[in-house]
């Protein structure tokens, strides 16, 4: 099984994905960082030199990579679940939205390097959040809302074990 995390940046995915994967005994896995790795280069870099859409393949490639392993929970980069390849792959993982509020979700992002987040205004960034809302929501199998990481783990983790 896999559980893949989808959400805005700063959700807790990262964070809520090590805390699920140690509870169910999963390995823990990030497509971001998986990219960064197969890539030798940060996002960062890799949107400077090749633009968005070479990410965004990179991000098809990774979700690919990983779609046939089992016991993984995976965190998604924020952009991933919107395009609609991506979309038919998560079909085939058990999806979990961490549905976590703008304010909280900026609080964690607006000093990162993201280069998103160097583009835009805040006012901008909550418009962007918004409009993902929707692609989180058709891909999830599960949503998870507010932000106390301990309980989702529990709620997650629940879901799972009486799954399997």
């Amino acid at each position: 099984m896999i559980i893949a995390l989808c959400g805005y940046m700063g959700s807790g995915k990262t964070t809520l994905g090590k805390m699920l994967a140690k509870e169910l005994n999963f390995e823990f896995c990030d497509t971001d960082d998986y990219i960064e790795n197969t890539q030798n280069m940060t996002i960062p870099q890799i949107f400077g030199k090749y633009g968005e859409q070479y990410f965004r393949d990179l991000e098809f490639e990774a979700l690919v990579h990983f779609k046939d392993k089992s016991n993984i929970v995976l965190s998604l980069g924020g952009g991933l679940p919107i395009a609609d390849k991506n979309k038919t792959v998560l079909k085939e993982m058990f999806v979990v939205y961490i549905d976590s509020p703008f304010e909280d979700c900026y609080s964690r992002i607006a000093l990162s390097n993201r280069p998103i987040v160097k583009q835009k205004s805040k006012e901008q960034l909550k418009v962007h959040y918004e409009s993902r809302i929707s692609h989180y929501k058709k891909v999830a199998n599960l949503i998870c809302e507010g932000n106390d990481l301990q309980k989702m783990k529990e709620q997650i983790a629940k879901f799972v074990k009486e799954k399997i």
